[in-house]
């Protein structure tokens, strides 16, 4: 071994330990976005409508990640088109611009992205990035969830869907993803999809079953999912969703209940 072996071991760990600092300054930066104050978190707003809705599973991440956070509600549904010009013009999409979120003088468009973005600022995503696994199964536990929200639109019988359709949710499509989502859940053999610690993909699961089925269909609707009934609540009882749960601003929109399936 070279004599110089020390003095290079030495200089590597040095190099590594400031590569982490200066990771989580990084982070830190992202976090407190312009703001001017040593250590202020940047302000927060969320636009979007006073609804669940595809906002949702982003304020549920902000809640979780303890980022404080304002709403930036429509003033109606669907928007005038002077808020429509206004998000465009704010968010510089041409197509859609809500759910939006704004950190400091920066703008976020496009859901997904935003939730990835979010997970990100809160350290919401698996521990190591780098974990090519454990990436691929947040991103497909996000597409499951997706995949779910997507067949539980068609089923909104208050938006024009048919009774069939709204049976064919109930009957079919909820116990295909509930028993997926099931089966996945009890082969991590943990707490939660990704271990013990709660992340983004969490969020995205709970809030597919929780915003998009259980609410809307009579009755307990996990009744034979005993593993997903059993991480609903763990979710719930994390504090920084528990507090925003009994929060006047999650009490004050509007949440999809037993009529939009035609109960």
């Amino acid at each position: 071994m070279s004599k110089n072996a020390p003095l290079i071991a030495t200089a590597v760990t040095a190099a590594s330990a400031a590569a982490g600092f200066f990771l989580l300054q990084k982070r830190a930066k992202n976090l407190k976005g312009n703001s001017s104050k040593k250590g202020e978190q940047a302000p927060i707003k969320l636009y979007y409508y006073k609804a669940t809705g595809k906002a949702h599973q982003i304020r549920l991440a902000l809640a979780a990640a303890n980022l404080d956070f304002t709403e930036v509600p429509a003033a109606s549904f669907p928007p005038t088109p002077e808020e429509k010009a206004l998000w465009r013009k704010l968010g510089g999409n041409n197509t859609t611009n809500v759910p939006m979120l704004q950190v400091g003088d920066k703008f976020y468009c496009q859901s997904a992205a935003i939730l990835r973005t979010v997970a990100r600022m809160g350290g919401l995503m698996p521990a190591n990035e780098n974990d090519i696994d454990a990436m691929y199964f947040t991103d497909k536990l996000l597409d499951d969830a997706e995949d779910f929200r997507s067949e539980a639109y068609k089923s909104f019988v208050s938006w024009g869907a048919t009774k069939e359709a709204a049976e064919n949710f109930e009957k079919v499509v909820v116990p295909l993803h509930f028993t997926n989502m099931e089966r996945q859940l009890k082969e991590a053999g943990s707490d939660f999809f990704l271990g013990d610690t709660l992340t983004v993909a969490d969020i995205a699961i709970y809030d597919a079953v929780a915003n998009f089925a259980t609410s809307r269909i009579p009755g307990d609707a996990l009744s034979e999912y005993g593993a997903l009934k059993a991480f609903v609540k763990r979710v719930e009882a994390n504090p920084g969703i528990a507090k925003y749960l009994k929060s006047d601003g999650y009490a004050g929109i509007m949440k999809f209940d037993l009529a939009s399936l035609g109960h």
